[in-house]
């Protein structure tokens, strides 16, 4: 499990080099006609808790807590045959296990275009990156305590943030165009998100977990009612 979070600028957390990832680059097309989404794309509202889950709280990273809440898109989808074995190498605690893991991508709506290097951009990164920490620390701490993995991508690096880190990374806009067929928009050397409402304007982070969906649901549920 990693101690820190990345503190190397690397490029925008929407920004994916064209060779970042050539398993899931690969598998885009393949997949598009075996995804599974169980639920949404919804756009919903969590209440956020001024205490970080202790989950978070292990990391030793400061994580703004004035936000009282968070607004994202999510949607559940049982994760693609051929995003598994990626996915086994970004998370090496569900090898043997893979054909049970569903995948939570998550999309929250910016001010600014991602795109950009601008000192606001950059500024409303971090914002979002902490309202994604704190949803996520509660979101994976309340699966676990009914007794199932969870973990989440850092937006920042790629690696697992809260179980053991694989080899490899897991790319986000390339995730959303497996998952939900949200076309990247091809810079030259890089892929950056393309949210079909909200364009670049969106930061994009996801979780996973081998809970059943029913699990998943309820718990989204009961987030949005704390």
């Amino acid at each position: 499990m990693p101690s820190t979070i990345a503190t190397s600028k690397p490029p925008p957390v929407e920004c994916i080099k064209q060779n970042s990832s050539d398993g899931l680059q690969n598998t885009t097309r393949q997949s598009r006609s075996k995804n599974r989404t169980l639920v949404g794309p919804v756009v919903a509202t969590f209440p956020l808790a001024s205490s970080l889950p202790q989950i978070l709280c292990d990391l030793s990273v400061p994580v703004d807590t004035s936000d009282p809440s968070v607004t994202m898109q999510y949607s559940v989808h049982i994760c693609p045959r051929q995003m598994r074995r990626e996915l086994e190498l970004v998370f090496p605690d569900v090898v043997g296990r893979k054909e049970e893991l569903i995948v939570i991508p998550t999309f929250q709506r910016t001010q600014t275009s991602m795109v950009s290097y601008a000192v606001e951009t950059q500024t409303e990164k971090d914002a979002k990156l902490h309202q994604f920490y704190r949803w996520s620390g509660e979101f994976v701490s309340r699966l676990r305590k009914h007794g199932y993995w969870a973990d989440v991508t850092d937006p920042m690096s790629g690696m697992a943030l809260f179980t053991t880190c694989g080899p490899s990374l897991y790319p986000d806009v390339e995730g959303a165009e497996v998952l939900l067929r949200y076309a990247p928009l091809n810079l030259g050397m890089c892929f950056v998100l393309l949210h079909p409402q909200w364009g670049t304007h969106v930061y994009p982070a996801t979780a996973f977990t081998l809970a059943p969906a029913s699990i998943v649901q309820q718990t989204l549920d009961e987030m949005q009612c704390a």
